[in-house]
C-alpha cells in the first residue's frame, strides 16, 4: 500500500509522486505513533530498488488508530491523508 500524491520537495523542481509507509514506531505509554513516509519519483523508481527523494515523519496518537489492541495500517493510511499534503491522494 502507498499513497499517490505529487509533491514538489522543497522548491526544487523535483516531485515525487510516489510515497510509502518506510517506519513505523509505537510508544504506547505516551500514546504517540510515530510515522515516516518515503517519497519517490514513482512506483517504478521504488521498484527499482532507488533511493528515496525525501522523507516525511508523522507523530499521531495512538488511541485512533488502534482497533482490539492492534494497529490498523488501513487507519494509519486514513490519518495520513488527514495531513494537508495528502488530502487529495490516492491508493497506489
Amino acid at each position: 500500500m502507498a499513497l499517490l500524491q505529487t509533491i514538489d520537495l522543497e522548491d526544487t523542481g523535483i516531485a515525487a509522486e510516489y510515497w510509502r509507509l518506510s517506519h513505523l514506531q509505537a510508544d504506547f505509554a505516551a500514546g504517540i505513533v510515530e510515522a515516516q513516509l518515503h517519497g519517490y519519483r514513482d512506483q517504478a523508481a521504488r521498484r527499482a530498488g532507488r533511493n528515496p527523494l525525501s522523507r516525511i515523519h508523522f507523530r499521531l496518537p495512538a488511541e485512533t488508530l488502534m482497533r482490539d489492541g492492534q494497529i490498523s495500517l488501513a487507519a494509519i493510511y486514513a490519518a495520513l491523508r488527514d495531513d494537508y499534503r495528502f488530502q487529495d491522494s490516492q491508493d497506489a
